[in-house]
């Protein structure tokens, strides 16, 4: 028979002790990783301006698309994405961003051609997770937005400020 003064037994406080402590070192590495990955960027694209820890973005692109009255109707079709711009566009062909809500590292652009309707483009934006969307104009002047979600065939983009 065993002495029980010399046996070793299982001590869980031993555990906690020990195992608290290491797997907070290992979280808080784990999360250092995470912060300077290769998508440790603003998911916001625009320019800022960094002012006493105030960001300044510029909502000049906007204000121009609600002062116009701009709205865009996108269909979405299974290897192609129609982008019709009223009342207007110009003649230069806007372009169409897509961005990722997570993953700055997804975020795409569709170049657009002329198109009777419209704009065109021989990509699709159908995707299984959502996209944010901005239809810019070439030169930058105005800028409309909207939400895709999964199995949108048809959208709206719309100024993001309100009409003056």
């Amino acid at each position: 028979m065993p002495d029980p003064r010399t046996e070793r037994r299982f001590n869980p406080v031993v555990w906690l002790v020990v195992g608290i402590p290491v797997a907070t070192v290992v979280a808080g590495i784990w999360t250092l990783m995470l912060a300077a990955g290769d998508s440790a960027t603003d998911a916001h694209p625009d320019a800022v301006r960094r002012m006493a820890q105030v960001q300044q973005a510029s909502t000049d692109a906007d204000e121009t698309a609600a002062r116009e009255g701009l709205t865009a109707r996108v269909r979405i079709g299974r290897d192609q994405v129609l982008v019709s711009v009223l009342p207007t566009a110009g003649t230069r062909a806007p372009v169409l961003m897509l961005r990722h809500p997570i993953e700055s590292s997804l975020d795409r652009a569709l170049a657009l051609s002329p198109n009777p309707g419209g704009w065109r483009s021989g990509e699709s934006l159908a995707a299984a997770h959502g996209w944010q969307l901005q239809l810019v104009a070439a030169d930058g002047r105005w800028r409309l937005v909207g939400r895709y979600r999964p199995g949108d065939t048809e959208l709206v983009l719309r100024p993001a400020l309100a009409p003056p």
